[in-house]
């Protein structure tokens, strides 16, 4: 009988526990986020199913639709960017996955092309 309720009580928690995160990963829909790229501000909006990152002060952009697989999961398709020298091309697709959200901060992996690494955004206050 105790063996069942702890076998109970693990199953509750695992589930619990992956709900949370989840929850957590919601908190990039429609939300503004910024990240740094050569010690200057990228301002990066989620909005429905698109994405755009903002640089200089947003005289360049990046548009990207977004396929989410989960709350902590989605690829961006690239659709135009005006970046001076931006290394892809239309329909170019990044995959990314949050590894964890701390208060404001998300974290994540990110790959397209054969190249992967690890970032961190910050949500705008409202």
């Amino acid at each position: 009988m105790i063996f069942l309720r702890i076998i109970s009580i693990t199953i509750f928690l695992c589930f619990f526990s992956s709900v949370a995160f989840s929850q957590e990963c919601s908190i990039l829909k429609n939300s503004f986020f910024t990240y740094k790229k050569d010690s200057k501000d990228v301002l990066i909006e989620f909005k429905g199913n698109q994405y755009i990152e903002y640089h200089q002060k947003k005289k360049y952009y990046i548009k990207s639709k977004i396929e989410w697989i989960s709350d902590c999961e989605y690829y961006l398709e690239i659709q135009e960017s005006t970046l001076p020298n931006f290394p892809f091309k239309k329909g170019s697709k990044l995959h990314t996955i949050i590894t964890k959200v701390k208060r404001r901060k998300v974290y994540y992996t990110s790959s397209i092309a054969g190249r992967t690494w690890e970032g961190k955004m910050t949500k705008k206050k409202n």
